[in-house]
């Protein structure tokens, strides 16, 4: 989606979703804001390998503050890390996807955004995150108000020329539907919802994997996919089972479908399979062992098997 890699968008999405439980008097955060950092400080990390625990290489790394003059840089920055972040014990240097200097990020910025035990900057999920909670700050703060948002963007780099380049990107994210219904485009929740489980595009399926913040043991079953979709997405906490969620929300005509549905399908006698809506005829799923995360025509599915479609939103 708009030439942000799968990996990072999930990052980006997963961040504006955990950053409510560190900061919990910050609203209005969603993953077009995180993402408008991303695109201006190493343009969502392209050019490098982006693994789906979110490591980056090669690692990214700005120049050197030396105050030399390279790349805008005219402030000396000494070492504070003692090269251990960005490889220079002489001077700093800001680092991974999201430009963070050392010294910023061994501080509250510093995350864990992956779950893996270690804050690495040079990591897509930490790295999201740790900026995630540095435009929040600690005090109430409403992201969806244009006000606070660009005080918070300053905060992140005190240029008024950044601040107008980072919202820029952030309004034109904010317009981007994530994929097309029978009447439309999904906005709003529903396409962030739908946003959220299309970066999971070719994650393998994995029985009793993943969880609302990401994949277990390397993947995702069917109904782990819809709880992280959906928590990312809106936060909302789906039951576990695909049989418990065909009670979830409300049941509506499969002639009102609209992206953002959920599909409970009853392919095994026990509604044991769950789906996605997505539009255009299509559903977001993992299917079944030895497949991945995939977009799906229904017609396969609705013709062969009983359907209820859930609205949750």
């Amino acid at each position: 989606m708009a030439g942000i890699s799968p990996v990072m968008l999930s990052a980006y999405s997963r961040a504006a979703a955990n950053v409510r439980t560190l900061r919990p008097k910050c609203k209005g955060t969603r993953w077009s804001v995180i993402a408008g950092i991303g695109k201006i400080e190493s343009n969502h990390a392209a050019g490098r390998n982006i693994a789906a625990n979110g490591n980056i290489s090669p690692r990214i790394l700005g120049v050197r503050l030396n105050g030399s003059g390279a790349g805008g840089n005219t402030s000396s920055c000494s070492d504070t890390d003692h090269g251990r972040i960005d490889g220079d014990t002489a001077y700093d240097r800001a680092v991974g996807p999201m430009q963070f200097l050392p010294s910023t990020w061994n501080g509250p910025s510093g995350q864990d955004g992956n779950n893996d035990g270690v804050k690495d900057p040079h990591n897509a999920f930490d790295a999201a995150l740790g900026t995630a909670v540095c435009l929040c700050g600690t005090r109430a703060t409403d992201l969806s108000r244009t006000g606070q948002l660009r005080k918070a963007v300053y905060r992140y780099n005190r240029s008024e020329a950044y601040v107008d380049d980072v919202t820029g990107h952030i309004a034109e994210y904010d317009r981007l539907p994530a994929t097309g219904n029978s009447t439309g485009t999904a906005t709003g929740r529903a396409g962030a919802v739908v946003n959220a489980a299309l970066a999971q595009r070719g994650t393998p399926y994995v029985w009793g994997g993943g969880s609302t913040t990401g994949p277990a043991k390397g993947g995702y079953d069917c109904s782990d996919l819809m709880l992280y979709a959906f928590y990312q997405g809106a936060g909302i906490t789906l039951p576990r089972t695909s049989r418990q969620m065909r009670h979830s929300g409300t049941r509506v005509p499969r002639s009102d479908i609209q992206a953002g549905d959920l599909i409970v399908i009853n392919n095994d006698g026990n509604w044991g399979h769950v789906g996605l809506y997505a539009g255009n005829n299509t559903m977001i799923h993992a299917p079944r062992p030895g497949k991945t995360v995939e977009t799906s025509p229904t017609s396969g599915y609705w013709e062969q098997y009983g359907w209820d479609v859930r609205r949750v939103l």
